[in-house]
């Protein structure tokens, strides 16, 4: 079973689930009403049911990791091609313990032992989710007593008006160059976005379409300020320490019915993520911790 639990002041709501230390809906308070700004599946059960990380914890390390000279170093993959999202018992997958719930902030925490899916070291991670004003802060920390790989992410996906599409929404993103992948499928290239679909450095509409539609990874400039999402009526701001966002405009079919959407339809909303590059090995070492966050500011235009 799954518990739920809300963080809300004058201008959100947040609706957080302890399985994968998710958030299930954020709302945007307008003039009394709520107001959903998240894709995510219909009922809570099928949240837990559904199989595209919709507001999700991700790890241990987001992204497909595949054996190499350097992961082999950190990694027994079990004879395994590769790992997606950390292996067999990723993070999505877990239920976490809570640590302290306010009235607007939640601590989630998961404990990992040494040579968990072949990772080295005792690992423990935290979670927060914090709201103030209209903003919502992810906060993501751990610490590891052996060198080992990380790299964790939160995957809402966004569509600010509740339509089956996202078709009204507007990107711009501060980016100039993003990741491709060589012919072992790892991503080792860096590329400018100019003169390609992938350049959102002013507002775009995202009309997406088996040609351009969008799963890529950038690479950030070292300023907090990352993206702006947008509709006529409402605007979200994103701002991060990690080096890289992820950009998904939901290419896959849902295997089950969105609050928004049936289960059969594609490009129903736009996942927006912070994460570290998946071109570096991400090692966290044993003296360090891991300490980045995430920030989403919401405001009604």
């Amino acid at each position: 079973m799954y518990k739920t639990y809300v963080l809300e002041n004058d201008y959100l709501k947040v609706e957080a689930i302890d399985y994968a230390a998710s958030i299930y809906q954020i709302y945007l308070k307008d003039n009394g009403r709520l107001k959903p700004l998240l894709a995510t599946p219909k009922t809570k059960d099928l949240f837990i049911e559904n199989t595209l990380n919709y507001g999700r914890t991700v790890g241990r390390t987001a992204g497909r990791l595949y054996p190499t000279e350097d992961t082999l170093k950190y990694v027994d993959f079990k004879g395994e091609p590769s790992y997606m999202h950390g292996g067999p018992n990723r993070f999505g997958t877990k239920t976490f313990n809570v640590r302290k719930h306010t009235s607007d902030s939640i601590e989630f925490e998961l404990n990992v032992k040494d040579m968990s899916d072949g990772y080295p070291g005792n690992l423990n991670v935290l979670i927060t989710y914090r709201i103030f004003q209209g903003s919502l802060v992810v906060w993501h920390q751990a610490k590891s007593d052996k060198d080992t790989l990380l790299n964790l992410t939160f995957h809402p996906y966004f569509n600010l008006e509740q339509s089956n599409h996202i078709r009204n929404h507007e990107l711009k993103i501060e980016s100039s160059t993003y990741l491709s992948q060589n012919e072992h499928k790892i991503f080792a290239y860096e590329n400018d976005v100019e003169g390609t679909h992938r350049d959102f450095r002013t507002f775009k509409p995202l009309i997406i379409n088996e040609q351009n539609a969008l799963d890529d990874i950038y690479l950030l400039p070292k300023d907090r300020y990352t993206a702006t999402l947008r509709t006529k009526d409402i605007q979200m701001q994103v701002y991060t320490n990690y080096p890289a966002l992820v950009v998904y405009t939901q290419n896959k079919v849902n295997n089950t019915d969105l609050v928004n959407a049936k289960k059969d339809e594609l490009y129903t909303g736009v996942a927006i993520e912070c994460q570290k590059s998946q071109k570096d090995l991400n090692v966290l070492k044993h003296d360090r911790v891991y300490d980045h966050y995430i920030m989403y500011s919401f405001n009604k235009i």
